[in-house]
């Protein structure tokens, strides 16, 4: 008789474990899937997962990861555009606090190169005019013939992703986003608004 409610209360045992355990793993699929749609419907960008907690039954569930952004060309091309103005605004900056500090220079400068004759500008070292502007023309005309550029290989940026649910039995009561900063939201606001 002893054996008999022995073997009944393991077997009971092991069926209450496993319900938990199974409800742990729907629940954590469950958050998981919900993760992945609710990036899918702000962005391309493709999730990985690394590291999935359920706590107390699957009452509680924490995704963690990582979301993967390749830079498109148009980011690539609007990334450069506004360093190289960056650059030229820089430049500028130099070159007009560098023309205000040698204004003395520069006119002594100008004043030399004004003195020059124009034959001595036609004829420098024996090369006539006319050799002179076939030169220019073939300088002009390398430096205008475009460089065939390497394709560019597309940049992955990498940001740490983690989103934490919260369910009550296998029904879900609470998502929220714990990182990228961009999706998650204060705990006070998604405590009061329960997703169904």
């Amino acid at each position: 008789m002893k054996i008999r409610i022995l073997s009944i209360a393991c077997v009971m045992a092991s069926v209450a474990l496993l319900a938990a355990c199974t409800a742990g793993f729907r629940n954590s699929d469950a958050c998981e899937q919900l993760m992945r749609s609710k990036l899918a419907d702000t962005s391309s960008d493709t999730l990985r997962v690394d590291h999935r907690g359920a706590a107390i039954h699957g009452s509680r569930v924490v995704i963690e990861g990582s979301i993967e952004h390749v830079i498109t060309a148009s980011e690539a091309a609007a990334t450069a555009a506004s360093s190289a103005q960056v650059a030229a605004a820089a430049q500028a900056a130099s070159a007009s606090s560098s023309s205000s500090s040698s204004g003395v220079g520069s006119a002594s400068a100008a004043s030399a190169a004004s003195a020059t004759s124009p034959a001595s500008a036609a004829s420098v070292d024996g090369v006539d005019a006319e050799g002179a502007s076939e030169a220019a023309a073939t300088l002009a005309a390398s430096e205008a013939a475009p460089v065939p550029a390497k394709p560019a290989k597309p940049k992955t940026v990498v940001t740490a992703a983690a989103a934490e649910c919260t369910f009550h039995g296998e029904e879900l009561d609470v998502f929220r986003w714990l990182a990228p900063a961009k999706f998650a939201t204060p705990a006070d606001e998604t405590a009061s608004a329960p997703i169904n």
